[in-house]
């Protein structure tokens, strides 16, 4: 089986207790059945308090664990260590423990690993290195593919579309509001055709253009409009961390005024040299996503998710460079980008939800982010 990850994947390490945040609180934990069969037979103390917070599972669904009232994983020591891996070892752990921040996804006899953004030594590595994004590859006998009913034809052209995806992501004849643009333009012509992928040869080989969507630019008050009401679709979802609302607060206050496009354009000046970690966020996304249309066919929401995400992302870095006098480390960087991948990617259900919001709200429709992200007039 071939093995494929991103190139820092195997810089990754757990920092354990020395980290500032926890994996372990915040969400809730699922209990794969092999392992949930296995801690009920545990004997003794832990086995007890193993089996006095399992529930199981519903029509087919995962069991997992009762969370603690202060959503903290009732295996959380004060110490912010697992009790459990204490107890019984590193193998006693479920998938979910086991894994994270770890994410595959298989396509036949492809395997592609990444570590989630949602981690904040992991987001540190996606981050920091202004770089050419690359991947390693290996061939692991010992692995055995799943089993998934993928159209072989759709898979070959769709990897070939993503190739051409990260060569828009990487093009740095382009600012990354450009490269967002003709990344969002590429991936609806890619949509155009998904029902005959062999179609799609022509439309990679092909220029990216857009001349479709007119010259249109959205001016300080509309960005601010539409951010205010992007930000009120994100807080309707599941809040996993206080601190993401009031992220949102600081960015309602700090940016959303008569001065934003003032205060983005002194924004994207100043940051111009840290500019490659939008860069580094943005084909994160792709990387993770944009396969995963083979199963759905539906390869813009997964180009949008990847758009929308580094731009809120940047609201997030903007809101907290106002805040502190136009200054921002890359620690508090690390911080709003782990942040929002929290809220995001580790809710399947705030995941769901913002796809379906991407692909069919008005504010989300690939002219209207492409106005968004074009410079407007001051």
């Amino acid at each position: 089986m071939l093995i494929r990850t991103p190139d820092y994947y195997d810089k990754f390490k757990c920092i354990a207790g020395a980290c500032t945040d926890t994996c372990c609180a915040g969400w809730q934990v699922d209990v794969d059945d092999a392992s949930f069969e296995y801690y009920k037979s545990v004997p003794g103390a832990i086995g007890d308090r193993l089996r006095s917070v399992m529930i199981e599972g519903r029509k087919g669904a995962e069991g997992r664990f009762r969370i603690r009232d202060d959503g903290r994983c009732p295996f959380l020591n004060n110490e912010n260590l697992c009790d459990l891996y204490a107890e019984l070892g590193e193998d006693s752990l479920c998938v979910t423990c086991s894994m994270y921040p770890r994410y595959t996804c298989e396509f036949g006899n492809l395997r592609e690993t990444g570590i989630a953004l949602s981690c904040k030594t992991a987001a540190e590595l996606i981050l920091k290195d202004d770089r050419t994004p690359g991947f390693t590859e290996y061939n692991d006998d010992d692995a055995f593919p799943s089993l998934n009913n993928i159209d072989g034809l759709l898979f070959v052209n769709l990897m070939k579309a993503r190739e051409k995806a990260f060569s828009i992501v990487r093009d740095r004849n382009y600012d990354i509001r450009d490269r967002m643009k003709r990344l969002l333009s590429f991936a609806s012509d890619i949509q155009g055709c998904i029902k005959k992928p062999g179609t799609m040869k022509d439309i990679i080989s092909r220029d990216v253009s857009l001349d479709r969507y007119g010259h249109t630019r959205a001016d300080g008050g509309e960005k601010a409009k539409l951010y205010k009401r992007f930000w009120k679709y994100y807080l309707k979802q599941v809040i996993i961390k206080r601190e993401w609302v009031e992220l949102a607060e600081l960015a309602y206050k700090v940016l959303y005024n008569d001065n934003y496009e003032r205060t983005e354009r002194a924004f994207l000046r100043s940051y111009k040299n840290e500019e490659y970690e939008c860069e580094n966020i943005l084909f994160y996304f792709v990387f993770r996503y944009f396969m995963k249309s083979v199963f759905d066919k539906d390869v813009l929401t997964k180009a949008k998710m990847a758009v929308i995400s580094t731009m809120m992302i940047m609201q997030c870095f903007m809101a907290l460079w106002g805040k502190n006098g136009r200054k921002l480390t890359f620690e508090e960087r690390i911080e709003a980008a782990h942040l929002y991948s929290r809220e995001v990617e580790h809710s399947e259900e705030n995941f769901a939800n913002l796809c379906k919001l991407f692909s069919c709200k008005k504010e989300f429709s690939t002219a209207k982010l492409i106005q968004l992200l074009s410079e407007g007039d001051m």
